[in-house]
């Protein structure tokens, strides 16, 4: 039988899908007075307790001592409305858990093991990395369980932790393998903070110094205006940082029109063209919030020297950066190919890449605007890695 063409109409489906998930603030989220984790995954009208399976970053726990004991006392009392599927299992923190596909694999054949579904839940407990691969795989296991982030570390409680994203890294790109999976709820956990090593603690800030370069100036002058108190881990200091840039990024997401990104713009990757490539060139031993830090300062030379930023507005930034503990330059900057060509330049190919199109990159327009751009004089770049050098130095 022969189909003439358009014998059958087409049809073209069309519906959307409504997301809203919790971004919750408090301390010693796990005390038997604190609440707010029974509120917000199991509210008084649960017809039976909610299944919950725990993951850990190993650093968290090594941090903490006596927190796994304190999670079981706190579902005990709460033992009606919340269950834990098992005792926690304790996954490895930093980058280097992200790098295959192993611990995917470990996370959802745990979830396998413990008949976990789609009404279950899934916990992650640890630093951006840990809660990217936990997220990755309840996002890809039954095709989505609901995950509640539990970031611990400044970085994943102001930047990662409260967004859509998840992902590993693969084929040598970061975050190459992910999904946007919103979670079922975010809480931010202060406490947490007090136990970081100062690395993990200021890496953060650098994703604050991003966001307020591109979007908000009084931020970036609260910023400025506190560096020695934020070098010096003033608690009430980093709270405002993190709490102010989580809503920012909120805001972004639930604003910026593109929370999955299907357009050529990441206006929220300030500076992260070179960061990511900064950090796969580390064999990730310099860490995303440093990364970040020299990106901003590299993007912002740019912006100086395209005339988008004045030489007061930039000196405001390296000053800053530096002044709170955040590098401005790495070695990793000067490598060089086989073919001499600068290995970071590749970062701008990968940048685009991720999203397909033209390369577009966001720069600021003065303090606390943006411009997107598309093409990348190399030249400049070239004249900031010997600048920011210089600085260091």
């Amino acid at each position: 039988m022969k189909y003439t063409q358009n014998k059958y109409a087409a049809r073209t489906p069309n519906f959307s899908v409504s997301y809203q998930y919790p971004v919750c603030f408090t301390k010693d989220l796990f005390n038997h007075s604190n609440e707010t984790l029974i509120q917000t995954i199991a509210p008084l009208d649960t017809k039976s307790p909610q299944k919950i399976f725990i993951f850990i970053d190993f650093n968290v726990e090594i941090s903490n001592p006596g927190l796994k004991k304190k999670i079981r006392e706190y579902f005990n009392k709460y033992s009606s409305r919340i269950e834990l599927s098992s005792s926690p299992v304790i996954l490895p923190g930093g980058e280097s858990i992200k790098n295959s596909w192993d611990y995917v694999h470990e996370v959802s054949t745990k979830i396998s093991d413990f008949h976990l579904d789609r009404h279950s839940f899934v916990m992650a407990i640890g630093g951006g990395a840990v809660l990217d691969l936990v997220g990755f795989a309840a996002a890809i296991t039954h095709r989505g369980l609901k995950l509640v982030r539990i970031p611990t570390t400044t970085l994943s409680q102001n930047d990662g932790g409260v967004g859509v994203k998840t992902g590993i890294n693969d084929y040598g790109q970061k975050n190459f393998s992910g999904t946007y999976t919103p979670p079922f709820a975010v809480i931010n956990d202060f406490l947490f903070l007090k136990t970081l090593p100062f690395e993990h603690f200021i890496g953060g800030v650098a994703e604050a110094y991003k966001v307020a370069m591109i979007k908000e100036k009084p931020f970036f002058d609260f910023l400025i205006k506190n560096t020695e108190k934020l070098k010096s881990r003033d608690q009430e200091a980093i709270e405002k940082t993190v709490y102010q840039c989580a809503l920012i990024h909120l805001d972004h997401i639930e604003n910026g029109g593109d929370p999955f990104e299907f357009g050529s713009a990441r206006p929220l990757d300030f500076g992260h063209w070179s960061a990511h490539k900064i950090e796969s060139l580390s064999a990730y031993s310099i860490g995303h919030g440093q990364a970040v830090s020299i990106g901003i300062a590299l993007d912002s030379f740019y912006a100086w020297k395209k005339e988008l930023l004045s030489k007061d507005e930039f000196q405001q930034l390296i000053t800053g950066l530096l002044s709170s503990g955040l590098p401005v330059w790495s070695e990793y900057l000067e490598m060089s190919d086989n073919e001499g060509d600068l290995e970071i330049l590749e970062g701008l190919e990968r940048f685009r890449e991720h999203l397909g199109g033209q390369l577009t990159f966001t720069m600021p327009n003065g303090i606390g605007r943006k411009i997107e751009l598309h093409e990348m004089d190399v030249g400049i770049v070239e004249d900031g890695i010997i600048y920011l050098k210089n600085i260091k130095a």
